[in-house]
C-alpha cells in the first residue's frame, strides 16, 4: 500500500543511491511486482526455520518489512506464507552469539549481504563489519576438533583481527 516506501523516502539516498546495489523498489505489490519471478523469491525474515547459507546470483531476496517486532510478531513470514514465497534468515546463530534481538532493520540486512560478497561470501565477516556495538556482538568459536559450534566467545575486535 506504499507505507513502506514512504518510510524509505526518508531514509537519505533513497532511492536513486540504492539502485546502484542491486536495490529495486515498487509501488506494486510483491506478488504483482515479481508475478513471474516467484520461485526466485527468497523472503528473509528472522522468524524463518531456514537458514541462508549462500546467496545465490539467480535468487531475488526480499528483506522483511518494516514492522514493530513487538506488536506485529510474525507479519513477515506469514505475508510470505499466505504469497507461498520461500523464506529464510540469515545465518546470525551460526557465527554469533548476540545479548540483544536478532531482529534486525532492514539497513543493517541489506549492508549485511552487501558485505557478504565483499568479504569474499563469509558471512560472519560480514555480520561483524555491519552490526553495531550496542548489539552486544560476539563470535561464536567453531571448535576444531569437532566442527561443532562452541559455546566458547571471542573478543568482538579478535573475531576482525585474530591474535593467532
Amino acid at each position: 500500500n506504499g507505507q513502506t516506501r514512504t518510510l524509505l523516502e526518508k531514509v537519505c539516498g533513497f532511492p536513486d543511491q540504492w539502485y546502484g546495489r542491486a536495490f529495486s523498489c515498487s509501488d506494486k505489490p510483491l506478488d504483482v511486482m515479481h508475478a513471474n519471478e516467484k520461485a526466485k523469491l527468497v523472503y528473509l525474515t528472522s522468524d524463518s526455520t531456514n537458514t541462508l547459507e549462500h546467496l545465490e546470483d539467480d535468487k531475488i531476496y526480499v528483506i522483511g518489512g518494516i514492522v514493530d517486532r513487538n506488536r506485529l510478531k510474525r507479519a513477515t513470514i506469514d505475508r510470505a506464507e499466505k504469497l507461498g514465497i520461500a523464506t529464510a534468515k540469515l545465518p546470525i546463530s551460526d557465527h554469533l552469539k548476540l545479548f540483544t534481538t536478532k531482529v534486525l532493520t532492514c539497513n543493517h540486512v541489506f549492508e549485511i549481504l552487501s558485505k557478504y560478497r565483499d568479504q569474499d561470501n563469509d558471512w560472519k565477516k560480514a555480520m561483524m563489519a555491519v552490526l553495531p556495538q550496542r548489539k552486544d556482538v560476539q563470535e561464536v568459536k567453531e571448535n576444531e576438533a569437532t566442527g561443532d559450534t562452541a559455546n566458547k566467545i571471542l573478543d568482538p575486535k579478535e573475531a576482525l583481527h585474530p591474535s593467532s
